[in-house]
């Protein structure tokens, strides 16, 4: 319904309700004096008529009086132009200022929805915000734990080096998949990892695991291009797969012998050369993050100083 229309019908339903509003007056104020005073008949008509004239001079009184006092001209009763001496700048002000504080009101009204409109988009920005600085936050807290995890793992390796034991590139290789797990940017909780080495018969061979089949690790391996393992060391890339059962490499005799559904696999290198291969894998899709592959490589280096100063003994026979 336009306003207009509205406009109108309110003023026909305040008619019509004022109209109901006198009618009852009338009726009650004629059913109370016929019945105090008998003998002087009054019908509801009249004093209808009579409550309608009376609020008419006084509705009419109300806006002439103001008219009056708030116009400056002179005040014409038939032929004679009287001096408006009622008039004051004052009533003509507060004519204005009544139009004007409509008018202001209108005006605030408008600037208060924008202003809601302001906070409200406000309020989204700045839980937006919240949930950027939530992620710096986080991102910052990996990065720290893998400064701390160099550090460890540098002094770690420093202190087997001086013990000689003859596994301690066994239990490097462990502390490495254990460190490496915690700077993933997705849920680490779920995460298994696995450390192959080519061995003799130009094979890559599990050297070292964690959360993994047992049977895996002893049955587990590749020649160059077999499996996802055996095609890192082919391209010699860093390659992440979400959805293993998508993937080419997980087929027949390479599918995954215990359930995950994401790998991430980086080339462990002396060098240009391929000496093994570093695997991450989640029991989730999804898991793994483009930066995870930036952290991940760090740790396969790892391997390769440690693997590199084992051939440095081996071939002194130290």
């Amino acid at each position: 319904m336009p306003k207009s229309a509205k406009l109108i019908l309110s003023y026909i339903v305040g008619l019509l309700l004022t109209l109901a509003i006198f009618l009852g007056i009338s009726e009650t104020y004629t059913t109370i004096h016929n019945w105090m005073v008998p003998t002087g008949k009054v019908s509801s008509k009249g004093v209808f008529e009579l409550i309608c004239v009376l609020l008419t001079i006084i509705f009419l009184t109300s806006i002439l009086a103001r008219e009056i006092r708030a116009n400056p001209d002179v005040v014409s009763v038939g032929a004679t132009n009287i001096p408006n001496f009622m008039y004051h700048p004052d009533f003509k002000k507060e004519s204005k200022n009544r139009s004007k504080i409509l008018k202001e009101k209108h005006i605030l009204k408008g600037k208060l929805e924008e202003q809601e409109m302001y906070t409200d988009n406000l309020l989204d920005e700045l839980e937006q915000k919240d949930l950027e600085l939530e992620q710096i936050a986080y991102i910052s807290d990996i990065f720290i734990r893998h400064h701390k995890n160099a550090s460890r793992l540098v002094r770690s390796l420093i202190q087997l080096l001086v013990e000689r034991k003859p596994y301690w590139k066994l239990e490097f290789c462990n502390n490495v998949l254990d460190e490496c797990v915690t700077i993933l940017l997705e849920d680490r909780a779920d995460k298994s990892s696995t450390i192959y080495f080519i061995n003799k018969n130009n094979e890559l061979e599990m050297f070292a695991y964690s959360r993994i089949e047992f049977s895996s690790s002893r049955n587990r391996k590749f020649k160059k291009g077999e499996g996802f393992a055996g095609h890192i060391w082919k391209t010699g890339k860093t390659e992440l797969v979400s959805d293993v059962t998508i993937s080419q490499h997980f087929r027949e005799e390479y599918a995954p012998k215990h359930e995950y559904g994401s790998i991430l696999g980086v080339p462990i290198k002396i060098g240009r050369e391929i000496v093994g291969v570093l695997c991450v894998q989640s029991e989730g899709k999804n898991e793994f993050q483009e930066d995870d592959k930036r952290t991940v490589i760090f740790y396969a280096d790892m391997c390769a100083l440690a693997h590199f100063y084992d051939k440095i003994k081996n071939k002194e026979g130290v």
